[in-house]
């Protein structure tokens, strides 16, 4: 067929290749899997931190995973409308800024906390039970386990195995066949803390956010890790509870606020006080998969 503008065979590769990649570039927003993550840390040269973005909702979210594409970590489908990226300090003031966005946090460390750590109230002794153990991991060739406990989702990318021996503790007195709350019950391992204790914001959000999408019901999460103050993490665990998994365990309680003048001052009681280390009630919703945690100095 002759060609009508008689352009060079050259030119009209290049005009299609360019075009190709606009396409694939502007289609990539709506393709990408959730919780994928498009990209690593930007360039080195340009000052950056990570953070968690949680939209107004779904729309929002995918609307602004759109405007920073190339540098969005993780895109949460199910635990927030939301998700992690990295922003320099303009971008992220930008975006904190934006009516679209209901909260905006720098990702950061979190550390395990200190059991007991209790079932809810009417999980029995767990026949039927699912407990997902969102922690460092577990041991299922553990004793205590018998054939009731799995590897089921690894945040940080590995393969599941407990290097710390917390996420196996709390599985135990969640589910051990001694002295657990519910000898009975399945364990799954979902692991969001890495080998040196720790673990990030946006790695739990992963986890809960594949509880939410995976989780067989009735279930049960156990959230030992200190998640204080986190809007992202409180939005994550509610939602999950409203999907019908309670979580005990986590640490959420955020700062008390200042009584106004005009009502009369009665004994504040911070949110989420129902998660605490050793007592726990409700469910929401979670997904997301693996990437590396993040080490100290990479926040």
């Amino acid at each position: 067929m002759p060609r009508r503008f008689g352009l060079p065979s050259v030119y009209l590769a290049a005009a299609a290749a360019t075009a190709v990649a606009t396409a694939v570039t502007t289609a990539v927003p709506l393709a990408m899997t959730p919780a994928s993550g498009l990209a690593g840390r930007p360039a080195a040269n340009e000052p950056s931190r990570a953070y968690l973005v949680t939209a107004r909702d779904r729309s929002a979210a995918r609307d602004l995973v759109g405007e920073v594409r190339w540098r969005v970590r993780r895109y949460y489908t199910a635990a927030l409308p939301g998700f992690a990226t990295w922003l320099t300090a303009a971008e992220a003031a930008e975006l904190a800024a934006d009516p679209r966005v209901r909260a905006l946090e720098p990702d950061r460390l979190v550390l395990p906390v200190p059991g007991p750590h209790r079932l809810p109230a009417g999980a029995a002794d767990g026949p039927g039970i699912t407990v997902y153990v969102v922690d460092s991991g577990l041991d299922p060739a553990h004793g205590d386990f018998g054939d009731r406990a799995w590897h089921a989702f690894d945040a940080t990318g590995g393969t599941g195995g407990d290097c710390t021996g917390h996420g196996t503790r709390v599985a135990r007195q969640a589910a051990g066949r001694v002295h657990g709350a519910a000898p009975r019950a399945r364990l799954a391992s979902v692991r969001v803390l890495g080998c040196g204790g720790t673990g990030t914001l946006s790695d739990v959000v992963a986890g809960l956010d594949w509880v939410r999408r995976h989780a067989r019901r009735p279930a049960v999460a156990t959230l030992a890790v200190d998640g204080a103050g986190s809007a992202a993490l409180s939005t994550a665990v509610r939602r999950l509870e409203r999907a019908g998994v309670p979580v005990t365990g986590a640490s959420l309680a955020r700062p008390a606020r200042p009584a106004r003048p005009a009502r009369p001052t009665r004994p504040t009681r911070p949110a989420f006080s129902a998660f605490s280390a050793d007592h726990g009630a409700s469910h929401a919703l979670v997904r997301q998969n693996p990437s590396g945690t993040l080490r100290a100095g990479e926040l």
